[in-house]
């Protein structure tokens, strides 16, 4: 079938559902913005949570989730990414200061401006010129140094972003453990938070990835909200046995 990762799915003693998200490589994530909307889908669909609104326990904390619901099936799933993280130390990263916009990383010969956020998970943006080009065609090797930079003791999540108006930018991601992903809902949420920061972008704005369209809006109370489609792909069944241990 083939996919970014495995989300396994677990009652929750705090909220409606637990997830824990593990990447291509086996390790493990804190959150997956994208991931936790499918688990939304999966747990409505599945009759396992049968609300509307429902909340999703994670490393990263207890998300909310809103469902749109159509025909008897999910369509589109918004959820709260909760405040983006901008001190360097919670990130983390080994940067100069507290500011995290507009900091300099020297990789391969070459020196990259980058923004670093967290949305749960760390997070690195760079700006792309639009003389780059088409977004399909850029080199991502750049990215893929800079994920596992010494500065970043836990790694780091690579977006490359071009923003082309107020309201939209087109972004590629190259994902800690799982290397370039089509879709990424925490590196659109942290491309988001960058532009905005920078003055870029206004506060609600439309994110283009290879595997589609997403919408990310960072509201006046600091919360920043991911909305997008969900779609069933397949399903079966796998033999093996699945027991959690804590590790």
């Amino acid at each position: 079938i083939g996919s970014d990762g495995l989300i396994c799915i677990f009652p929750s003693d705090c909220a409606d559902i637990r997830m824990r998200m593990f990447n291509a490589d086996g390790s493990e994530g804190e959150m997956c913005g994208n991931g936790i909307r499918c688990v939304g889908k999966f747990v409505y669909d599945k009759a396992l949570v049968r609300k509307t609104q429902m909340t999703v326990e994670t490393l990263g904390g207890i998300k909310r989730l809103w469902l749109t619901v159509s025909g008897g099936t999910v369509s589109e799933v918004t959820v709260d990414m909760g405040e983006a993280i901008l001190s360097p130390g919670e990130i983390p990263v080994a940067l100069p200061g507290d500011c995290v916009i507009h900091q300099n990383v020297e990789v391969a010969g070459g020196i990259y401006e980058i923004t670093c956020v967290s949305m749960g998970n760390p997070h690195a943006v760079i700006f792309m010129p639009p003389e780059e080009g088409s977004f399909k065609t850029w080199d991502m090797r750049r990215a893929a140094v800079i994920s596992s930079h010494s500065d970043f003791p836990d790694g780091v999540n690579v977006e490359l972003v071009q923003v082309y108006s107020e309201t939209g930018m087109k972004i590629r991601v190259w994902e800690r453990g799982s290397k370039e992903t089509l879709s990424c809902g925490s590196g659109a949420c942290a491309a988001a938070t960058a532009a905005i920061l920078d003055g870029r972008t206004k506060r609600k704005v439309n994110v283009e990835m290879l595997g589609g369209m997403l919408e990310v809006e960072w509201k006046s109370d600091g919360e920043m909200y991911l909305t997008g489609s969900c779609h069933f792909i397949c399903e079966g069944d796998y033999p093996c046995i699945l027991q959690e241990t804590g590790a």
